[in-house]
């Protein structure tokens, strides 16, 4: 008699739950390891995938596209950091089978309905609330942010027209030179960089050497590569369990306690609440606490309708066995 056997007719030791237990880990394991080591090797496409919606508020801005990295292991330990949190989600479907394949014989089969139902509905939650944040939240957010801080300027910053005090001229180009000799320089845009050509260690080549451009602000907005995408990291992760919110309020309402009427009554104080969670999982700016609390309380009132569409007694299949 196999252990899944044992464990569905009772007779399973705790010595056999202890030897399942070992074996679902070590399958848990398994696959997020040469998922890490395929993620690293592809690891500067999902740094540019986290740097789009960066570079696309700075450009609008005029401000480099770049970011900076201030230690010479900051940008694999990055990588390292992204390939390990990319294999684990991406097993996280088998992770949560094995599992599922540890507990589903102790779980009577209405017991099993209510996992097949709230797994998918957690799954969906967390893809909407991620896709939601870097398609939309994230661009917006950090256009606030660099906005803010551009508008503290220098005084006097402006110039009136007059003679040159200089004849050197830098042009203003929108793409690379082909060609170009020793000492050229030319500000590239629209990244606002200063390029200078000088001699390489190749024969016959250049290479060039560059300084971002401000625009007469006091602060210089110059992003740290590990900073950005641990923000951008710890934001997904926040607002990945912010959209839980529907299927805790159904789980609660299974219990009996909530309700939707006591629901209803007490919009207010939830709207207090979630204004106040939004205040911490997000920068702590009105617009980052404003767009985190608008779609929380969407998914209050779909909480709401969740336990009136989908009551204990339906997934349970009792209408199934009552006819």
């Amino acid at each position: 008699m196999s252990k899944i056997e044992k464990s569905q007719h009772g007779t399973m030791s705790i010595g056999d739950h202890l030897e399942e237990l070992r074996s679902r880990i070590i399958w848990c394991i398994i696959p997020p390891l040469p998922l890490a080591i395929l993620y690293f090797l592809i690891a500067d496409s999902i740094v540019r995938w986290f740097l789009i919606p960066l570079y696309a508020v700075l450009e609008q801005h005029g401000l480099p596209t770049q970011v900076q990295v201030l230690s010479p292991p900051e940008f694999i330990i990055a990588e390292m950091k992204i390939a390990i949190g990319a294999a684990i989600l991406t097993a996280g479907p088998w992770i949560l089978y094995q599992l599922w394949q540890f507990v589903s014989p102790g779980l009577h089969q209405h017991e099993r309905r209510f996992v097949y139902f709230l797994i998918p509905l957690s799954t969906l939650l967390g893809l909407l609330g991620l896709a939601l944040m870097y398609y939309f939240m994230l661009p917006v957010i950090l256009d606030f942010m660099v906005t803010i801080a551009g508008n503290i300027e220098l005084q006097a910053n402006a110039l009136s027209l007059g003679d040159s005090m200089s004849n050197v001229v830098f042009p203003v180009l929108e793409a690379q030179p082909e060609i170009a000799a020793v000492g050229d320089a030319w500000i590239k845009l629209p990244e606002g960089i200063l390029t200078v050509a000088i001699p390489s260690t190749e024969e016959g080549m250049l290479q060039t050497l560059t300084m971002p451009m401000s625009h007469g602000s006091l602060i210089s907005q110059q992003f740290q590569l590990s900073s950005y995408l641990g923000f951008v990291i710890m934001l997904m992760f926040a607002i990945a369990i912010a959209f839980q919110l529907p299927m805790v309020m159904l789980l609660l309402g299974w219990l009996g306690v909530l309700s939707p009427d006591w629901l209803r009554k007490n919009r207010r104080y939830a709207l207090l609440v979630l204004a106040l969670f939004s205040a911490i999982i997000t920068p702590q700016d009105i617009v980052s606490m404003l767009m985190m609390l608008i779609p929380l309380y969407m998914l209050y009132e779909l909480g709401i309708q969740l336990i009136v569409w989908v009551p204990m007694a339906r997934v349970a299949g009792e209408h199934d066995d009552d006819d």
